[in-house]
């Protein structure tokens, strides 16, 4: 008997995943660890992540927890696939400091507090973070400032 129906689904769902990555990298030269073909890494984290799937199915049926499935929160939802679309979208056009900014306010609206300060805060942290990371530490050709600034 299932108890916990939202730690149910998501292992079904993790355990779907990895049988579906395994299905597919099956196909992909394996290797040996000490030299990994290109099925290696899939196919090693996909046999983790199908594992997984089933001790949080399994856990499901046997904790005293109950938990139901909540509606769909739509607005969230909406929030976060609109700023990666929005993302993906302008990055070329707008810069990679522009867009990263505006996407996580965006983000950042689907959150349940609706105080903007932290919102910008995190917003200015999160861009400075990423800038430095692949823009300056890794070197990736990515445009700072698109072709809208100049």
């Amino acid at each position: 008997m299932i108890k916990n129906h939202k730690d149910f689904w998501s292992g079904l769902m993790f355990m779907a995943l990895g049988l579906t990555v395994i299905g597919i990298a099956r196909d992909y030269p394996f290797g040996t660890s000490t030299r990994m073909g290109a099925g290696y890494f899939p196919m090693v984290l996909a046999c983790l992540l199908s594992i997984l799937g089933l001790l949080i199915t399994l856990r499901s049926m046997m904790t005293r927890h109950k938990a139901e499935i909540e509606p769909l929160a739509l607005k969230p939802l909406l929030f976060v696939l609109g700023a990666t679309v929005l993302y993906g979208l302008l990055v070329r056009e707008a810069g990679f400091i522009a867009v990263t900014f505006a996407c996580v306010l965006i983000s950042a609206r689907a959150s349940t507090s609706k105080r903007w300060m932290p919102q910008i805060a995190l917003a200015i942290g999160t861009t400075a973070c990423c800038a430095l990371i692949f823009i300056k530490a890794l070197g990736l050709p990515l445009s700072a400032l698109g072709a809208f600034f100049g």
